[in-house]
């Protein structure tokens, strides 16, 4: 063989190695998978709400990333506030193509993981495929994550600061001369007045799901005393409740002094609201909710929280409206602190991609670039940084930003990582910086009811209240006293008693434990 021949063997050969080596690695096989997507993995998830309209361009630029950096791609779903009731368990139950889905303990967590929706998660997965997530989370998240003792849900790093609020147009309250109100229980000349001076709004205007049992809840709170539903914790009736200014966990029934005085008399101020036009008819088929139509000018009160009202006000200033936010405490100024598992994700049982789930997750928590990626959108495009705080682009009003912040969804990224918004206004400024002072521990944040040997009752008296309780909470009965007495009846022969006892048995154990 000559000298030429020799060299030609020996460049192949090593061009062969080199090319190898190179798919080997894994920067390269994600490389290539972003050009033929051959090796690019679908992770089917679930959010709540409604997709921005500029959630395509923002998941484009996170799919581009995810493929880069370990060869996944995520193809988002919505379940829609007013059909959260029935879809979520079903999306879970059908069989059909889900990895992940929004969770959280007002969420149907303890529910569904009793069910054996979710996949077990443990300690070492999270150490292995969640780095990131794994440091920055308090071992406290982990333990308000347990179930029957163990853990379904990766809950977010960061509880939120929040309450609950209710906005008013405070512009037109000024404008028809009224005083200032702090409580919602005080509204009722300004619901009167923009009644008679405003025909094109209806004063309250509340959704099916979202908003529907606002109003009650808020005045009750007010009343005293504010209660949690310590077995469904908000999505869903059982009954049985704990009164959160109550460190010693006392359990309460509707069906007991004070709490049946207060049932009752919120919801006839509440029929009062809706016999006077106040308060919108059409609430169970309603699917927008309070604080989008209080952006389009149509109602002049609007219900939220701490975090998802920032949008709201910020319409609202570029209208020229004046908002007053109006915490929605209980009768000693309190709520209650969000638990870690107020906002988390879990992972569908039959889901063929845990790892890569995992791994995904753990970048748009906790990676900085990812985090802000899907909180604010596209730098330069959705958001800018000026001065330290989020800025919307020169020249762009708040209603034109297709995808404002805390929108889409994406609630369980590490929110000690985003900076404040340039649109806070002084109201808003004022109310984030008292929050601290409205919040209390509650005794119930890592405790996760197990349905397992009630789920026929508590199915039963669920629905029970859906027909019987619901219409006297948005004052759509003729006569609350014998709608309520009726109410109890039914609920009574759903084998309510047999869920109380349950609640009293394993409230007992937690607080003994």
């Amino acid at each position: 063989m000559n000298i030429f021949k020799r060299m030609l063997i020996l460049c192949i050969t090593v061009c062969l190695c080199a090319s190898l080596v190179a798919c080997s690695l894994p920067w390269n096989r994600s490389k290539q998978s972003i050009g033929s997507n051959s090796d690019v993995t679908t992770l089917v998830g679930y959010l709540i709400g409604t997709a921005p309209p500029g959630l395509p361009k923002v998941l484009e630029q996170l799919n581009h990333k995810l493929e880069q950096d370990i060869g996944v791609n995520l193809d988002l779903q919505y379940i829609q506030w007013g059909d959260m009731a029935t879809r979520y368990p079903q999306i879970l139950s059908s069989g059909g193509n889900i990895d992940f889905v929004f969770a959280g303990n007002w969420a149907y967590y303890a529910q569904e993981a009793n069910k054996g929706s979710f996949y077990e998660i443990t300690e070492d997965m999270v150490k292995k495929y969640m780095p990131r997530h794994y440091k920055a989370t308090n071992e406290v998240a982990w333990e308000e994550a347990k179930v029957g003792g163990k853990i379904y849900i990766i809950p977010s790093s960061t509880p939120d600061m929040k309450v609950p609020v209710t906005l008013i147009r405070d512009d037109l309250r000024k404008q028809y001369g009224l005083p200032e109100m702090n409580r919602l229980m005080d509204l009722e000349p300004f619901l009167a007045a923009v009644k008679a001076n405003a025909p094109n709004m209806i004063p309250i205007q509340v959704d099916k799901q979202y908003d529907f049992i606002k109003t009650s809840a808020n005045l009750m709170w007010e009343m005293g005393p504010a209660t949690v539903d310590v077995v469904m914790t908000t999505n869903g009736f059982s009954g049985v409740y704990t009164d959160w200014d109550d460190p010693s966990g006392k359990l309460l029934t509707i069906y007991d002094e004070p709490l049946r005085s207060n049932y009752i008399a919120a919801a006839k101020l509440v029929k009062s609201w809706v016999d006077q036009g106040y308060i919108n008819a059409n609430a169970f088929v309603n699917k927008t909710r309070s604080k989008d139509l209080f952006e389009q000018g149509k109602s002049a009160v609007a219900y939220g929280n701490s975090n998802d009202i920032q949008s709201t006000i910020a319409k609202a200033d570029e209208q020229g409206w004046e908002v007053k936010i109006i915490p929605n405490l209980s009768i000693n100024h309190t709520y209650i602190m969000d638990p870690y598992i107020n906002n988390g994700v879990a992972i569908a049982t039959d889901s063929k991609h845990v790892e890569l789930v995992m791994q995904a997750l753990d970048l748009i928590m906790e990676d900085p670039e990812y985090n802000q990626l899907v909180y604010y959108g596209i730098q330069g495009e959705h958001f800018t940084i000026d001065d330290g705080k989020i800025s919307i682009p020169n020249g762009m009003l708040s209603e034109e930003d297709s995808y404002p912040p805390d929108a889409a969804g994406f609630w369980f990224t590490n929110k000690s990582q985003l900076l404040p918004l340039a649109s806070w206004n002084d109201e808003y400024a004022k109310h984030k910086s008292e929050i601290g002072d409205m919040l209390i521990p509650y005794v119930y944040a890592a405790f996760n009811f197990n349905a397992l040997n009630v789920q026929r009752e508590l199915d039963q008296v669920n629905q029970a209240a859906i027909q019987y309780l619901n219409p006297i909470l948005s004052g759509m009965v003729s006569n609350v006293d014998e709608a309520f007495k009726v109410a109890e009846s039914e609920i009574n022969k759903a084998g309510f008693a047999t869920i109380l006892k349950e609640a009293q048995r394993q409230t007992n154990e937690y607080l003994h434990r």
